[in-house]
């Protein structure tokens, strides 16, 4: 995705990034989920983390001050992208992303405007990371909702990204083999195409290959295991992508 947005409240210019804060309303809905969304635009070749960053690097992070009464949900994370080098990969996200942040607006606020206020601390890298961090705030009008025209597509083409629930009819398990794990995917139809993002670190050896055998209903992903892992799984759990679409996984692990 390549967006431009100038004039946005809560927009900062940092190194090598333009970082700002965005609401996918122009006004806040009291007792409703209202999302936000922390927009990055990078310089080429620059790239931040996901929220399991892989070999290296650490995820963005936000502190959120707020009126009373409000709240914030987990970050909404898309779906990241594998950045090999050499013999180690990370999980991340260059030239454009934006996370998405749902924030709860108590049912009783009865002023105008609340005014949010963000402090995100992020790890840029290239060659070398950088930390950096800034204070973004929006101010949004209250029992007025509008979508803001100026940023929908901004934050229609990040629901896309976004992984999906695993749907009840299809299934997937995990085989626990000596050196690796075997995902078994029975979603109805031959995989031409497969990729899985674990969720936890020192699980999988994220830069090595994973092979895919399709089968006639699904496929199967061989995964090799990280020379960190100590302890058998019970869960194997990450974003697995299927060609343009994504979804969260849980798959129950068995010893073989």
């Amino acid at each position: 995705m390549s967006f431009v947005s100038p004039n946005s409240a809560g927009e900062v210019q940092a190194r090598h990034a333009r970082v700002e804060l965005l609401a996918q309303q122009t006004a806040l809905l009291p007792g409703q989920e209202n999302l936000l969304g922390v927009h990055f635009s990078l310089e080429k070749g620059w790239h931040i983390y996901w929220t399991n960053p892989g070999d290296s690097g650490q995820p963005p992070a936000f502190q959120w001050q707020f009126p009373e009464g409000f709240s914030a949900g987990p970050v909404q994370w898309p779906r990241p992208e594998k950045l090999q080098n050499a013999h180690l990969a990370d999980y991340g996200y260059k030239d454009d992303v934006m996370l998405l942040v749902p924030v709860r607006a108590p049912a009783f606020y009865n002023r105008a405007d609340a005014k949010l206020s963000l402090q995100a601390k992020w790890l840029i890298c290239r060659e070398v990371c950088i930390p950096d961090h800034a204070q973004l705030e929006i101010t949004l009008a209250v029992n007025r909702p509008a979508i803001d025209q100026d940023h929908a597509r901004l934050f229609a083409e990040t629901r896309k990204l976004l992984p999906e629930p695993w749907p009840h009819a299809w299934k997937i398990t995990a085989a626990s083999e000596k050196d690796t794990f075997v995902l078994a995917i029975q979603n109805g139809r031959s995989i031409s195409h497969a990729e899985f993002f674990p969720l936890e670190p020192n699980q999988i050896e994220n830069a090595a290959p994973q092979p895919l055998k399709p089968t006639a209903r699904g496929g199967n992903i061989t995964l090799k295991k990280s020379d960190q892992l100590l302890k058998p799984l019970s869960t194997l759990k990450g974003v697995l992508v299927l060609g343009e679409r994504s979804y969260i996984v849980e798959a129950p692990v068995t010893q073989r």
